[in-house]
């Protein structure tokens, strides 16, 4: 995209004239704080604010616990709130990290390699598949590595200062932001076509998906990575970023997905997504502490049940 092309939130007009723009300024200027700092100051330093902010955020620790006692019902109340703490730690280290880019991509150790060159000698381009575990921003760096550019699929930020502001940091030349939407599919197959690869963050919850299970609970997932990699017989590259000690990382590269080929094609869709399901679940096992637990991942009614029924209790 050569201009700026994001999803238009409908704000409220408060939000508009008062709380978009004062957040807006707030993150710009911590942005730059974080630049002038050293990157591990930085990365220290937005932890302990990720932390700090977190307690202004009341409604996203309710999602994040029903997350938590949902995936993790056998672990105590205890132990979901560190689970929660560390995730709000994590997200303000990568706040912290962002504004100095490749300087983070070049303390990435990268593991598996040998798949992800497996599946680039197709010469068909393919997907990145990954979800928000680690610090998902640092595949596109990772992937220079290798000379690849990587087009992300991508969610606008509801606040719009946000959003130009850190469109205008992310993008790289040659970069193509594919927007979620009619729009954004059209790009990705014109990508595709071009053997190109695309990542995709496979984890968070799309209305009109397909149900499929998630830490054994239906939920609606974008199938698309699916439909698209069976339909042009191309390669799907599960792919993590896992911070390991502060501002240090390691990329896994996993084996490309086997495409199954049964000849019903709604079939191969599930079972692939299904796959795809299951190894993120694995790896939130592994590292809970660094998975976004402050989304709705399942109906939101469902949230809204558990509220009425606190209230209740």
């Amino acid at each position: 995209m050569s201009e700026l092309q994001v999803r238009a939130a409908k704000r409220e007009w408060y939000e508009r004239w008062f709380k978009d723009p004062a957040v807006g300024f707030l993150a710009i200027f911590l942005w730059g704080l974080f630049r002038i700092l050293p990157l591990d100051v930085a990365s220290w330093l937005g932890g302990w604010l990720g932390r700090a902010f977190s307690v202004f955020l009341p409604e996203k620790k309710k999602v994040a616990l029903f997350n938590l006692k949902r995936c993790f019902p056998e672990k105590t109340e205890e132990e979901h709130k560190k689970i929660l703490a560390g995730m709000w730690e994590h997200l303000g280290r990568m706040a912290g990290e962002l504004s100095h880019g490749w300087g983070v991509g070049k303390r990435v150790k990268v593991v598996g390699a040998e798949h992800f060159e497996e599946a680039r000698t197709r010469g068909k381009g393919g997907f990145i598949a990954s979800g928000h575990v680690g610090n998902w921003e640092l595949c596109g760096p990772v992937l220079m590595k290798f000379g690849i550019i990587l087009h992300p699929v991508y969610r606008a930020a509801n606040n719009p200062w946000i959003e130009k502001f850190i469109f205008s940091h992310r993008k790289i030349k040659g970069m193509q932001l594919i927007p979620k939407g009619t729009a954004g599919a059209r790009l990705m197959i014109e990508l595709l076509r071009n053997k190109e690869y695309i990542g995709i963050l496979c984890d968070q919850k799309l209305r009109e998906g397909i149900d499929v299970p998630f830490f054994g609970y239906p939920a609606r997932t974008a199938p698309a990575v699916a439909t698209l990699a069976l339909k042009c017989d191309l390669s799907i590259v599960p792919t993590r970023i896992i911070r390991e000690k502060g501002a240090h990382y390691t990329c896994y590269f996993s084996k490309a997905l086997d495409l199954p080929n049964t000849g019903d094609k709604t079939a191969d869709t599930y079972q692939l997504m299904l796959t795809i399901n299951k190894i993120l679940e694995d790896w939130i096992k592994e590292h809970p502490e660094q998975w976004l637990w402050i989304h709705h991942r399942w109906d939101k009614a469902e949230y809204s049940e558990q509220d009425e029924n606190a209230k209740k209790s």
